[in-house]
C-alpha cells in the first residue's frame, strides 16, 4: 500500500521559532517500512506549505491512504487537510491526540474521515493498513474507530525497545529548529507516560503507566542520530525523563563512554532532582532541564494535585543551577483557587527562584482532562484570546469564575512577562551568556519579539477597554 503521513500546515506562513519533528507519525512509518509498505511524510508544518502547495503534493503521491495527525488546540488545520486529501486517496485516517480524545465525534466534526486511531498507533494502524489492502473485516481491531463501531484502544505497549526508531529519513531535517538549542536539533522519547496525576495533564494516547526504552536503546539511537545526520542537539520529549535515576545515570555515562558529542534538554520534576544526577546529567552534555513549577502559592500547586512543595522548587533550581544546568520554568496562571494577587506573588516567586526561561501560560481545560471535566461541571469553560507569545492557538481554553475573568487573564499574563523579563538583572544575565555576535543577535531577536508581543498585546487591549 501507498501511505501518505501528513504533519498539518500552520496556520500562518510565518517564520516559527520552534518547530520540532512529528515523531508519532515518523515512528508509524518506520513499523509500516519494516512491513514492506511504500510510505511517504509531509512535514506541511515545517516546510510552510500552503494549502494549495500541500494538495499538489498528496496528488503527486497518489496514495491509498492518507493518515492525518491532529491535535486539539489545531484540529481545524488537520480537517482541512483531510478534505484536501479525500480528493486523491481512497482512505482517509486521522491520529493524534484529538482523535482519542473525540473518540466517534470525530466523524461529525470532519465528514471526509474514514476511520480514526485511539491510542498508541503502531500496533492499530498496521493492521488497519493490511486490512484495507487484503479488503477484510477491521471490526475486531483495537483502537479503531469508525461510523459503525468505537473498539478501545490496545494495551499499553510495555517493550518500547521493540519499536524501531522513528524513520527520520523521511523528515525534512534540516527545517527543524528550538530557540532554546543551537546547532541542527531533533526530538527523541526515551519513555511514554506520566505516573502523576496533574489534574491539567492529558493523558489520553500515552497513559499513566511509566514506561522505558532501555540505556542502551536510548543511546543507540542517539548515536545514530549524531553520526548519520549531523544532528548535536537533543530534545527529550519525555513527559518525565528523570523519573528512573539508575536509568538516568546509565544514559549520562553511556554518552560519555561513547565520546557522544551532543548537547541536551530533558523535563524534570522538583521532587526528584539531586546532586548526583544533575552533576553527571551536565558532564554528559545536559543544557537545560525544564521542572513544572506551575504556581508560586501551596494552594494552587494543591489545587492542580502537583504533589510537590514550594521549597522543593526552590532546593530543585538551586541543585540545578549548582551543577551548571540552566533551570526552566513552567508556569500556569488563572488558576480557579487563586486570586490576581495570589499570582503576582507566583511572578515574585519566579524572580526569586531565578530560572534561565520561564514560560508563562493561562491555566487550561483540554478535553480528556480532570479539569476540563470540572470547568464543564461548573460552568467555569470558556475560550479566551489570552495567549502567550509562542501559543498558536486562534483562542486558548480557560476557567472563568469568581476569580478570573478575560481581563484579568490577559492582564496577569503581560504583568508576568515584563515583570520576569524586561527586569534589569535578567536582561544583564542574558547579556553575559552571550558568547558570540550569532548568540546575541538570536537573544537580541528573541527579545524583541517578546517586545512586540507586549506591545501589540497592550494596544489591543487598550482597543477593548
Amino acid at each position: 500500500m501507498k501511505v501518505l503521513l501528513i504533519q498539518p500546515p500552520p496556520r500562518r506562513l510565518v517564520r516559527d521559532d520552534i518547530v520540532v519533528p512529528p515523531l508519532g507519525i515518523a515512528y508509524l512509518a518506520a513499523v509500516l517500512g519494516k512491513r514492506g509498505h511504500r510510505v511517504s511524510i509531509i512535514d506541511a508544518f515545517a516546510e510552510m506549505l500552503n494549502l494549495n502547495s500541500l494538495e499538489e503534493r498528496v496528488k503527486t503521491f497518489s496514495p491509498d491512504i492518507v493518515a492525518i495527525t491532529g491535535m486539539t488546540p489545531v484540529i481545524d488545520n488537520a480537517y482541512k487537510t483531510a478534505n484536501i486529501a479525500r480528493r486523491y486517496a481512497r482512505h482517509i485516517v486521522m491520529g493524534g491526540p484529538h482523535a482519542s480524545v473525540a473518540g466517534d465525534e470525530i466523524f461529525q466534526q470532519c465528514p471526509d474521515i474514514d476511520y480514526a486511531v485511539q491510542g498508541e498507533g503502531e500496533i492499530s494502524f498496521p493492521l488497519l493498513v493490511e486490512a484495507l489492502e487484503r479488503n477484510i473485516d477491521i471490526s475486531n481491531i483495537s483502537g479503531i474507530i469508525t461510523r459503525d463501531f468505537s473498539n478501545p484502544p490496545p494495551p499499553l505497549i510495555d517493550e518500547l525497545d521493540s519499536l524501531p526508531f522513528p524513520d527520520r529519513r523521511l523528515l525534512p531535517n534540516d527545517r527543524y529548529r528550538y530557540i532554546l538549542s543551537s546547532g541542527k536539533v531533533t526530538t527523541m522519547f526515551t519513555s511514554r507516560g506520566c505516573p502523576y496525576h496533574c489534574v491539567f495533564c492529558d493523558k489520553a494516547v500515552f497513559g499513566s503507566k511509566w514506561r522505558a526504552r532501555s540505556a542502551a536503546n536510548v543511546l543507540d539511537e542517539i548515536e545514530l542520530v549524531s553520526k548519520d545526520y549531523g544532528i548535536n542537539s537533543i530534545i527529550f520529549y519525555d513527559d518525565l525523563f528523570t523519573l528512573d535515576k539508575k536509568r538516568v545515570l546509565e544514559i549520562c555515562q553511556g554518552i560519555i563512554d561513547r565520546e557522544l558529542q551532543i548537547e541536551w534538554k530533558c523535563e524534570g520534576r522538583v521532587n526528584l532532582a539531586d546532586k548526583e544526577t544533575l552533576t553527571l546529567m551536565k558532564k554528559a552534555g545536559c543544557s537545560m532541564t525544564a521542572y513544572g513549577v506551575e504556581s508560586g502559592n501551596q494552594k494552587g500547586l494543591d489545587y492542580l494535585n502537583k504533589g510537590t512543595t514550594v521549597e522543593q522548587i526552590r532546593n530543585a533550581f538551586e541543585m540545578t543551577r549548582n551543577a551548571g544546568i540552566k533551570p526552566m520554568a513552567y508556569f500556569v496562571l488563572g488558576i480557579p483557587v487563586e486570586t490576581y494577587e495570589d499570582e503576582l506573588k507566583t511572578i515574585d516567586f519566579a524572580r526569586e527562584i531565578r530560572p534561565a526561561y520561564a514560560q508563562f501560560s493561562v491555566l487550561s481545560p483540554v478535553p480528556g482532562t480532570k479539569l476540563y471535566d470540572d470547568a464543564v461541571r461548573m460552568g467555569w469553560y470558556k475560550e479566551v484570546e489570552a495567549k502567550n507569545p509562542m501559543d498558536k492557538d486562534v483562542n486558548r481554553p480557560a476557567i472563568i469564575n469568581e476569580n478570573w475573568d478575560e481581563g484579568k487573564l490577559v492582564r496577569i499574563l503581560k504583568e508576568a512577562h515584563r515583570r520576569f523579563y524586561m527586569s534589569p538583572w535578567y536582561i544583564m544575565e542574558k547579556i553575559k551568556e552571550v558568547t558570540s555576535f550569532k548568540d546575541f543577535m538570536r537573544k537580541a531577536v528573541a527579545g524583541f519579539k517578546l517586545f512586540m508581543w507586549y506591545l501589540k498585546s497592550t494596544t489591543s487591549k487598550r482597543q477593548n477597554d
